[in-house]
């Protein structure tokens, strides 16, 4: 028989519990995915208790940490009704499954897979929308999520609530909200009302666990779950230095295409949005458009374990035939989409279709609103 002689500690034997423990802290998720790749869970949260986790030097979270957070934690989540879900696990994203920055921990309510099997859009955007910009998120919502997309955004008042709104009142395809706080910090009843109904068919995630503070750097930090739930980001209405931004750079830092919906060029609501369109993003007026840039743009395609992986196309170079035409247009000095219409004689969507594909293989890039080769 085999006898632990490692000293006894008052921690936990479940793995998720002590994970969740760990997340109670309020530590950043890149500190929480550090002080989670030593050894199991219960390891790890032992060794933050004991005060001699390698990823703690400073103990930090040591001080924070008290014997029977585990079991307090677990508690909590099973009143609320909220699942705790670690990578590896079944009920666990994979979408999320081979992101460089997953969550090490969410706390959901409904599936947490549900946009596993299905197209995946965000639409993210200001909390001070314009009346013209609630209106076409919640009309876009509802336009995915009866076309069978997954709707993927926040639960923010304006862009993010009608989006939601409009794509559970479908009643179709299922959406999924990731939230900047833990599932008790909506003070809003239309917030609540929305995130129970969002849980009937599809989710609502956070990393935190009941009663935890937020910060409001969370928020910009949650955005890069939006951008890895998803297939495309749609920028609806945002500010010139709107929170939508943080989402944009996480797509991109994904690979992940970005689209934004035209606005008036005297609405402050519509400068950043427009500023995107400027500078190459691609241009999308309401849900059919969406839907169709999908089946146009749709290169990111998934394999059944839920991994991005590039569509194959026609032509020697492998791009398509539009790609490869535009990119005898595009020369080594910067030049602008609207010159490379005047040149290629091609419609302005189809060039920018192109110009995507040319970038995303690697062919193009993209700088202050200018193209170029590489």
């Amino acid at each position: 028989m085999i006898i632990d002689s490692r000293p006894e500690r008052s921690g936990c034997s479940d793995d998720e519990a002590c994970a969740a423990a760990l997340a109670a802290l309020g530590v950043s998720p890149a500190r929480l995915r550090r002080l989670l790749a030593v050894g199991s869970a219960r390891d790890c949260w032992e060794g933050v208790l004991a005060g001699d986790h390698p990823a703690d030097p400073e103990r930090r979270s040591h001080r924070l940490a008290r014997t029977g957070m585990p079991e307090e934690i677990s508690r909590r989540c099973s009143d609320a009704g909220i699942e705790i879900v670690v990578p590896g696990s079944a009920r666990y994203p994979r979408r999320l499954s081979d992101d460089p920055d997953a969550p090490a921990v969410l706390f959901a309510r409904g599936d947490p897979r549900c946009v596993d099997d299905v197209p995946a859009v965000a639409l993210v955007g200001t909390r001070s929308a314009t009346g013209a910009g609630r209106q076409c998120a919640f009309d876009m919502g509802a336009t995915l999520a009866s076309a069978g997309v997954g709707v993927v955004s926040g639960l923010a008042p304006g862009i993010d609530v009608e989006a939601l709104s409009g794509a559970v009142s479908a009643e179709a395809s299922p959406a999924i909200s990731v939230l900047g706080t833990a599932h008790d910090g909506l003070v809003r009843v239309d917030q609540r009302r929305l995130a129970s109904a969002l849980c009937a068919g599809g989710a609502v995630v956070s990393e935190l666990p009941p009663t935890v503070a937020s910060s409001r750097w969370r928020f910009a930090v949650r955005n890069r779950v939006i951008a890895a739930l998803c297939d495309l980001v749609v920028v609806v209405e945002s500010h010139e230095r709107g929170g939508a931004f943080h989402t944009v750079a996480h797509a991109q830092r994904r690979g992940i295409p970005v689209a934004a919906v035209p606005g008036s060029s005297r609405s402050s609501a519509s400068e950043g949005s427009n500023a995107l369109l400027v500078s190459g993003a691609l241009c999308v007026r309401d849900g059919a458009d969406v839907v169709d840039l999908l089946g146009r743009v749709g290169r990111l395609a998934r394999d059944p374990a839920g991994r991005r992986r590039p569509r194959r196309a026609d032509g020697g170079l492998g791009l398509s035939s539009e790609a490869a035409g535009i990119l005898g247009a595009v020369g080594s000095e910067p030049t602008t989409l609207d010159s490379l219409v005047l040149r290629s004689g091609k419609p302005l969507g189809q060039v920018a279709l192109a110009l995507e594909e040319l970038a995303e293989a690697g062919f193009v890039r993209a700088e202050g609103g200018f193209w170029m080769t590489r």
